[in-house]
């Protein structure tokens, strides 16, 4: 999660932050990619008072691939799609999902007009709800072909929504995400001492 947290702070120099709870747009939510490429690559921190969306990669460091959606006049952040590597050379999709967001009746993914990949809410915390699932090499296919990822969730109304997310440009990042060095897997955890044997 600590992750997750450091993208979305990485790309807020080019998306309007959540200051509040929203209130779920009508289905289909109007949504507006931020300018640029729809796809950026997002690796570490950027300088707050940065222009540009995402800083040079650098030596040794893993980057992400992230699209943010906008709403509303405010321009505020509607979700966020993240693709990451992992230390297996494997991938991962989080979505960071608006509050509001009914946690039983899950969230959906969608390529074009295949069937829905159902996921869980996983998590929540001050910025919204999170979701991810790893990406096979037949999702990633799917994706690197696609036009739109829907993404389909219920507000706490009952409303369903479901916001397009364009594949513009997602192969293009895909292939500089792959580029990029792979995360370090984490160390397991060292064992405890035994404890001393009484003399």
């Amino acid at each position: 999660m600590e992750t997750i947290v450091a993208v979305l702070a990485a790309s807020a120099s080019w998306m309007a932050p959540v200051t509040q709870a929203q209130t779920v747009p009508a289905a289909p939510a109007p949504a507006a990619q931020a300018s640029g490429p729809a796809w950026q690559l997002v690796c570490g921190p950027a300088p707050s008072a940065s222009p540009t969306p995402a800083p040079a990669p650098a030596a040794n460091q893993p980057c992400s691939l992230v699209q943010n959606l906008l709403a509303g006049e405010q321009k505020q952040r509607l979700l966020t799609v993240i693709l990451q590597r992992t230390p297996q050379a494997g991938h991962n999709m989080t979505i960071a999902l608006p509050h509001g967001v009914l946690f039983p009746r899950g969230v959906s993914v969608q390529i074009d007009e295949a069937a829905e990949k159902p996921l869980v809410v996983q998590t929540s915390d001050q910025n919204g709800a999170y979701t991810g699932t790893p990406v096979d090499a037949a999702m990633l296919a799917a994706i690197r072909g696609g036009k739109t990822l829907k993404i389909g969730f219920t507000a706490g109304n009952g409303q369903r929504i479901i916001v397009p997310v364009t594949l513009r440009d997602f192969p293009t990042g895909l292939a500089a995400l792959d580029r990029s060095p792979l995360p370090v897997a984490p160390k397991p955890a060292a064992p405890a001492p035994a404890p001393a044997k009484p003399k």
